[in-house]
């Protein structure tokens, strides 16, 4: 019934409704327009673009609308607008997803957790076409849709990424990576570097047939120089430096000779210095020369080694009219003329040895090293000319006694008289070989201060030549008061020896002494006591 009396209008109305309907929807249309991002680009995290489709269902929403929306349209978010999405939806934004749209996610698809549920193909299409796996995080992360450690991943597949190779982008060996082909590839060389033999003429790769297995000469690293696998003959030295040509004469790779004198054989003849060819040298040209250059060798001197002096010698010098073989190795061999001419000490006439080697060095003649181990040479010995003991040349079964050569000094000494008291001519018994002078005497009694001070040692020892001493002598008292002062002391005996025995310092006692309180009795020290044991002067 309304809808005939709406039919019944008269036109004019119904043209003024119409009329007010294009209107609205233009308008609705325009406001749509004002926020559509050209060409699909994104517009802000919180805005709304009509390629994402309609807006998701508010019916769930609060009824606040200023909680989110501001102005006077309903595509515009507040400015401070915040949402925890892990508290509220118990999904974390990470990486990429952090500064996504709201909308590409949530909008009138469905529900969200359906997506959810399927992980990454919930929302991304799989380029691949499942060829690859349904795990995208073997491969990428949520940060970039890059590869991860692509390299280190190749390295499980039958080509690993090595050299030039690591560097190379994906789609230059995978065709179609954009759309997913991952087809798997064939590794050989020529799969990818096929046709390219054409343009290599040195040497020439089509002309050798050198079309496959490249990695038998070539590395990913570089295709030439350095990287080229010269496995038959290792490139070292000078050899690295050498074109192809100068050893592959003609082009000719196979069957070409490895050793040193087949392409070094006119060095070899025209070596003078020593003269190879008639000294009969070997042909193995390694065991003197290397790869860096032909001069300067490095000859083990093996049966003679060459240090010192001889280091700088050219080899005719000693090597004379070419003659290398059978010489003799001995020092005086070549150095005869010297031990001859050497006079001092005049080896010759002196009968020294010929092994120069036992004093001489091979740096300098003349600083010879004897080895003067049957006497030590020391002090003041080291000084001393040969000839000084070696009177006359004579070096072979001289003494070694120091008396030998110092009787002279023993017999002019009279402090103390060595000669006149019997003193043992085992002079280092007292005396150091750095000075005659200075004499250390260990004397267990004190003679160096105190009464005993600066006595003769005759005023002691009564017996020349003698150790034997004598206190009894020199010490004023008679044997009887010595008796009476040591009536109490056990042992006591009037005796030198025992008077050393009890003061071997020379110095009273005072635990013997008779004025200390003995078996109950008690004494003060007499005059007497006191001179006992002061010595006469």
């Amino acid at each position: 019934m309304d809808l005939q009396k709406g039919m019944n209008k008269p036109a004019a109305g119904r043209k003024a409704h119409r009329f007010l309907i294009s209107g609205l929807v233009f308008l609705g249309v325009l406001a749509c327009a004002s926020r559509i991002w050209p060409n699909g680009e994104k517009g802000p995290q919180h805005g709304w673009w009509q390629g994402n489709g309609p807006v998701v269902s508010h019916e769930n929403f609060p009824l606040d609308c200023k909680l989110c929306h501001e102005g006077k349209d309903w595509h515009t978010l507040r400015a401070d607008f915040e949402f925890d999405h892990l508290a509220e939806t118990g999904f974390a934004l990470q990486g990429a997803h952090t500064s996504a749209q709201c909308l590409r996610c949530h909008n009138d698809r469905g529900p969200i957790e359906h997506f959810a549920s399927q992980g990454c193909a919930g929302c991304h299409v799989d380029l691949h076409e499942g060829k690859q796996g349904k795990v995208c995080q073997d491969c990428h992360s949520q940060d970039s849709w890059n590869l991860l450690a692509s390299i280190r991943d190749h390295a499980g597949t039958r080509f690993p990424l090595i050299g030039a190779h690591a560097g190379t982008a994906c789609r230059q060996c995978h065709i179609g990576i954009e759309v997913g082909n991952m087809a798997p590839l064939d590794v050989a060389c020529e799969s990818c570097h096929g046709g390219l033999e054409v343009f290599v003429t040195d040497p020439d790769h089509a002309a050798l047939a050198w079309t496959q297995d490249c990695d038998g000469c070539h590395q990913p690293t570089t295709w030439g120089g350095q990287g080229f696998l010269h496995t038959g003959f290792p490139l070292t030295g000078a050899h690295a430096q050498a074109d192809c040509n100068q050893c592959h004469a003609g082009g000719s790779y196979g069957g070409t000779p490895r050793n040193c004198v087949d392409c070094h054989q006119a060095e070899y003849n025209a070596t003078t210095n020593p003269d190879h060819t008639a000294a009969g040298f070997t042909t193995d040209c390694r065991s003197c020369h290397n790869a860096t250059s032909w001069a300067p060798t490095a000859y083990t001197h093996n049966t003679f080694p060459i240090t010192g002096a001889h280091n700088v010698l050219g080899c005719n010098q000693c090597h004379a009219g070419g003659v290398f073989a059978g010489l003799p190795s001995d020092c005086v061999d070549c150095h005869q003329g010297a031990y001859n001419g050497t006079t001092e000490p005049p080896h010759a006439a002196a009968g020294y040895p010929t092994s120069c080697e036992g004093c001489h060095n091979t740096t300098n003649w003349n600083e010879a090293i004897l080895d003067h181990s049957t006497f030590a040479l020391t002090g003041a010995h080291l000084q001393a000319d040969c000839s000084q003991c070696h009177v006359g040349g004579v070096y072979a079964g001289l003494p070694s006694a120091c008396v030998d050569c110092h009787l002279a000094e023993y017999n002019a000494t009279t402090n103390p008289d060595h000669q006149t008291l019997g003193f043992s001519t085992a002079c280092e018994g007292c005396h150091g070989t750095t000075s005659w002078l200075g004499a250390v005497f260990n004397h267990s009694f004190p003679i160096t201060n105190g009464d005993h001070g600066g006595f003769a040692c005759t005023e002691c020892h009564l017996s020349i030549g003698s150790n034997a001493f004598s206190c009894t002598h020199c010490h004023e008292h008679r044997e009887s008061e010595a008796n009476s002062e040591h009536d109490d002391v056990p042992g006591y005996v009037w005796q030198s020896q025992a008077c050393f025995n009890c003061h071997p310092n020379g110095q009273e006692l005072l635990h013997t002494a008779p004025n200390i309180q003995r078996a109950g009795r008690k004494r003060k020290a007499t005059g007497s006591l006191r001179n006992l044991l002061r010595p006469k002067r």
